[in-house]
């Protein structure tokens, strides 16, 4: 046995015990940096080459044939730079370099005798479409920027069109708000694979984006991506299951989604594109990439100015309300009171706040306000990548990226059945009436990332070293205004009559000098640190280490003023959450990978985890229940360890079979660790029926999963790929919000039933599914086609012991010291093994099944026209009963340096309302209330039918 197979036999003896050992907990399979090259040779007319000899030289060396179809492939090559050549006879030597960051896909071409050699027809960097997956798992490429530059702003149209994706739009199970389609202001939070997006890790290479992305950070959430411009980044991957190809395992239990930046500038090139948005704005793109020497330089920009969609007439209808602070209209006090969403009025006079005998009014009045209102949003951002080569065994690389959104923040929706008592004749119809909650709030979000890396050639391998900045910004400001005109219907009384008054849809002057202030900033800090060092191990195998830390916090600040009716200020509200409040995560894996023989390679990783919380003390005594003053804090340390191996064999050089399996660690979101101490509060403060407090829950534990996925890849005559995967996870202790009765509470409104919030853990729960991709769209000539979908399920398998049962705590006066008392069957009854869920068990938002079809026809890379239908399956985050989308495309270039791209959103306008507003058409479904019937749930709207013009400059 030669001295490097037995010292790849020792490495491979100890990573599989400690495989074995590990196994005591649930054991999860890793990621690893390395790619498969594959591709195709042929000759000046298009004939496949066999028999021709393909070396590549780099890291790993290796060398192949290819197939009487021209075809070969060399599997488990770390990431570098190459120097591919093929020599075939009668055709010569040919030779060129690559850089392999992700599997690549070569198209290779013998040029007539009078040119020069090698031809590789596409752009390797932009070969989503014509890869042939042969990882040990399933990635999906996905190149932003090209979209970017084809009119889209928006992350979301284009993961939603990947089946086993779905993004959470306003949160997955909070759609009730109204969303502008493509829209900065609404998140899209990824989820892969039925996972939740806090299951499913956004990183930058290898390191974790961490951030809010909303002002309420909870289980359910993950990072927005809207966040972050489409222009900054030339690739990315989504990063299926346990595969070995996943960066990290610390949530990534449905996988990850993985951004690259720009790094080395091949040739010089500049590209400019002009578009129209949906609502008739303006989009543009830039960009300048030029190398200069050692050094190559990337520079984006990019611009979005819509005026959002149309209101009618102009103006938002929203319900007024006072805020519990008496108002003047015409000349007269009132009271301006909102019941609660989905009430039925039988008679205003009912709705009645306060006592008119102590404040010297009367209520019940409700309407529509026409305070001009805009939609207007404006959008910034653009990037820099530097990358400059020392030698050919050194680079540095800078990456900047940032994004600017200003305009209104999307309105909450309102809900209002009007049936008055007789007599009545306003113009305002009976029946449900819609309209949003209050006024529109002007909003700003901004984000900023900041890479560093060094790259440097230490001995035979590789070091990496990078530093990441990834900072959030959002600030939300509500000023509604003191005099106003607004048109009213329904009914109400006015100070002193007795006599019911009517409001027939006249005009009034709303006076309200008490004023209504406040802005709301939530800042998302998030730091991380990578090392990393790959080496190659003989000449078939490879081996590194990386090491990975991450710092997130998530400080928010609130302040407020309100002032009475004499323009006295009556109070002032100031909170904030401080930085100290914080999460650090340490991740290592060593890994050791390569080919075992010339048709199989096998790749195994070990992780090592490190979560710490540094969250205050919910038990201190001392705690400011809105500032966190005096707050002492503690610290809260998980650990865990997990493998994770894939393999892959390839019996022929069409065909190849892949499996992964692994474990996953999903931490806890940092806001399920924060006490915050305090009293309850009220439910509502017109006509409180409970009282409702959040604790936190210092024993919350970490999810902890098991998953597989096993899959083919078939290279199928003219050039067509089909892939067909299988995957399970399994999760231990998944998180889940629970409300449930907790005895009652005796404040300022009385004694009431008191019901307290909390995250816990479940007992196992499981995502399940199945993907199915085959595709004809590589082709620069003729008819290309594709079609790909999923079905996907997440559900409870089964539930802890006594996780229906709770205990209810009495808080008695004069001491209101707690009483506690055991209760049979009287919490989390809306936990139910075996139906589909969110993860927070309000609805069902994990698709069941998603479809995207694809057909057109190719004259040129350019010069085409085709259509794409998606199907969206029940459950989907629209919250739509399933339907179909229909797109159309055509591109057509103008000149060499010109082209054309015509875009038909929508062509049968399903669900085209430019903003959501609550209609009972749109009811699909409802969600357990802790008491009471089943709450409504409603649709979100896709976005109108458009035609949207995109003009491209390419230099």
């Amino acid at each position: 046995m030669s001295k490097a197979s037995y010292h790849v036999g020792a490495a491979l003896g100890v990573f599989v015990a400690c495989f074995l050992w590990v196994q005591g907990v649930h054991a999860q399979i890793a990621p690893t940096s390395t790619a498969t090259i594959s591709g195709s040779l042929s000759d000046a007319s298009g004939k496949p080459v066999a028999q021709a000899k393909i070396s590549l030289r780099g890291p790993r060396n290796a060398s192949t044939q290819t197939d009487t179809q021209g075809l070969f492939v060399v599997i488990g090559l770390p990431f570098g730079t190459y120097q591919i050549s093929a020599a075939a006879p009668g055709f010569g030597t040919v030779m060129r370099s690559i850089s392999v960051e992700g599997d690549t896909n070569v198209a290779i071409q013998y040029e007539p005798a009078s040119t020069n050699g090698l031809k590789i027809i596409a752009n390797v960097s932009a070969l989503a479409t014509a890869q042939f997956n042969v990882t040990a798992a399933s990635v999906t490429q996905v190149n932003p920027r090209a979209n970017a530059f084809e009119g889209k702003t928006s992350w979301r149209t284009i993961l939603e069109q990947i089946p086993g994706l779905a993004q959470g739009g306003l949160g997955i199970g909070n759609t009730e708000q109204a969303g502008f389609p493509d829209g900065p202001f609404v998140p899209v939070e990824l989820s892969i694979n039925g996972a939740l997006p806090y299951e499913s890790a956004t990183l930058l290479d290898d390191m974790p984006l961490i951030g809010s992305g909303s002002f309420n950070n909870s289980a359910g959430y993950g990072t927005n991506l809207n966040m972050y411009p489409l222009n900054g980044f030339n690739a990315s991957d989504v990063v299926r299951g346990p595969g070995a190809d996943a960066p990290s395992i610390v949530d990534s239990i449905g996988g990850s989604f993985v951004l690259h930046p720009g790094g080395v500038v091949a040739t010089n090139h500049y590209d400019l594109s002009l578009s129209t948005d949906p609502y008739g704005g303006i989009i543009a793109n830039a960009l300048v990439a030029v190398r200069w020497k050692k050094l190559s330089v990337t520079l984006t920009r990019g611009m979005d100015a819509s005026p959002g969609p149309a209101m009618s007439q102009g103006y938002l209808p929203g319900f007024l309300t006072a805020l519990g602070v008496p108002g003047l209209l015409n000349g007269q006090p009132f009271e301006a009171y909102l019941p609660p969403s989905g009430t039925t009025i039988v008679d205003p006079r009912y709705y009645i706040y306060g006592s008119p005998a102590t404040l010297g009014y009367r209520a019940g009045l409700f309407g529509f306000g026409i305070n001009s209102q805009s939609t207007t949003w404006s959008m910034q951002n653009g990037s820099l990548a530097l990358e400059y080569s020392f030698s050919p065994g050194l680079s540095a690389e800078l990456f900047y990226a940032g994004q600017h959104s200003v305009g209104a923040f999307p309105y909450s929706e309102y809900e209002l059945n009007f049936q008055p008592p007789s007599g009545y004749t306003g113009a305002m119809p009976p029946g449900v009436q819609y309209g949003a909650y209050n006024f529109a709030f002007p909003s700003t979000q901004t984000s900023s990332l900041l890479e560093e890396k060094l790259t440097a050639k230490l001995g035979q391998g590789t070091l990496r070293l990078a530093a990441l900045q990834n900072r959030t910004f959002l600030n939300q400001v509500t000023d509604l205004p003191n005099v106003s005109t607004v048109k009213l219907y329904g009914a109400g009384y006015l100070n002193g009559s007795s006599t019911l008054t009517y409001f027939n849809g006249g005009t009034y002057s709303l006076a309200q000098p008490y004023g209504c202030e406040f802005a709301e900033m939530a800042f998302s800090n998030n730091r991380d640190l990578s090392l990393s060092y790959m080496t190659p191990l003989g000449n078939n195998f490879h081996t590194g280490l990386s090491f990975v830390q991450s710092y997130y916090d998530n400080p928010t600040l609130t302040l407020g003023t309100y002032t009475d009716i004499t323009g006295a200020v009556t109070g002032n509200y100031f909170g904030s959450t401080p930085s100290a409040i914080s999460q650090t995560t340490d991740e290592m894996r060593f890994l050791i990978g390569g080919n075992l023989s010339e048709k199989t390679s096998i790749d195994l990783s070990m992780y090592f985890v490190n979560a710490n919380y540094h969250v205050p003390n919910p038990s201190d005594p001392n705690i400011d229940t809105t500032t966190y003053d005096n707050a002492t804090y503690v610290d809260s340390r998980y650990t865990y360890a997990a493998p994770r191996l894939g393999f892959v064999w390839r019996p022929t050089a069409p065909l190849a079979f892949r499996a992964a399996v692994g474990g996953g660690f999903a931490e806890a979101p940092l806001s399920s660790l924060i006490g915050v101490g305090g009293l309850p509060t009220i439910n509502s403060t017109s006509t409180p029926t409970s009282y409702l407090i959040s604790l936190a829950n210092l024993n919350l534990q970490p999810e902890k999963s098991f998953g597989f996925d096993v899959g083919t890849d078939i290279r199928l005559p003219r050039g067509t790929i089909l892939s067909f995967d299988l995957y399970r996870t399994n999760l231990f202790g998944q998180f889940y919000t629970s409300t449930a009765p907790d005895g009652t509470y005796t404040g300022n409104y009385g004694t009431l039933p008191l019901y307290t919030t909390q995250q816990g853990n479940l007992g196992r729960s499981r995502y399940e599914g199945l993907l199915l991709d085959v595709r004809h769209d590589s082709v620069t000539h003729g008819i290309y086609w594709a079609f790909s979908g999923g079905l996907t399920r997440g559900y409870v398998v089964n539930i802890p012991s006594g996780l229906y049962n709770g205990i209810i705590t009495s808080y008695l006066p004069p001491t209101y010291a707690p009483v506690s008392t055991t209760c049979t069957h009287c919490a989390n009854l809306n936990v139910v093994p075996g139906i589909n869920f969110n993860g927070t068990f309000e609805s069902t938002s994990v698709p069941y099944s998603q479809a995207l079809g694809i057909i057109g026809y190719r004259w040129s890379p350019e010069k085409y026209v085709g259509l794409t239908s998606t199907y969206y399956g029940n459950n989907n985050t629209y919250n739509r009963l399933a339907f179909v989308e229909i797109d159309g495309n055509v591109g057509y270039p103008l000149s060499k340096f010109v082209s054309l791209l015509v875009t038909f959103q929508n062509i049968t306008n399903i669900y085209g309302g430019g903003v959501n507003f609550f209609s009972a058409a749109n009811i699909e479904e409802g969600y357990p209330n802790v008491v009471g019937p089943p709450g409504p749930r409603y649709g979100e709207e896709y976005g109108p039918r458009t035609v949207r013009v995109t003009t491209q400059f390419h230099l």
